[in-house]
């Protein structure tokens, strides 16, 4: 009964430790997608802000529904605010709808940072400035989708055979 049990425990703690590597690696890839993701509606806005001059509540409807990660909510809620016109800054709207969205620990403090100064971008009265400034986050974002992609190959796999040796190390240990 008690070989049931330990080996019970050994096969509990080697998928707990499977598990977290993969969840670590998991993690890495959503922060690639939602950057992939954040570049490629940057460049869906600025040809919908600036070319078909369509007003900020219906190119965010139509983002909204471009969008597979976190960031189809985000600009869904964005989207009802402004549409309520409640007095609020777009700033404000748009702050908040990120801290309600993002999932916490997913970006750093300098990446949400960054995702709040698109604002500036998103709603910009100035119909050459909102373009230009769309086509520099897009730059950014692309940036910063490939250097998530060249760390995910990186650290994915290591993430991984540390996690399975962690748990093989953790199973010998408590033999």
């Amino acid at each position: 009964m008690w070989i049931i049990a330990r080996t019970a425990g050994m096969l509990c703690i080697l998928t707990a430790c499977i598990l977290t590597g993969l969840s670590l690696e998991q993690r890495l890839r959503r922060r690639g997608q939602l950057f992939r993701e954040m570049q490629e509606t940057m460049i869906f806005l600025e040809k919908e802000m600036t070319y078909h001059r369509s007003p900020i509540h219906e190119a965010f409807c139509s983002a909204q529904k471009r969008c597979v990660t976190a960031l189809g909510r985000v600009f869904s809620e964005a989207a009802a605010q402004v549409e309520q016109r409640n007095g609020r800054s777009f700033r404000e709207i748009w702050e908040d709808a990120l801290a309600r969205f993002i999932p916490d620990g997913l970006l750093t403090r300098d990446e949400m940072q960054l995702l709040a100064e698109t604002s500036d971008a998103l709603c910009n009265t100035d119909i050459v400035m909102q373009k230009t400034l769309l086509g520099k986050y897009a730059d950014r974002f692309r940036t910063m989708s490939e250097e998530e992609a060249r760390i995910c190959s990186e650290k994915g796999g290591l993430y991984r055979r540390l996690a399975v040796a962690a748990g093989v190390f953790l199973v010998i240990l408590f033999l």
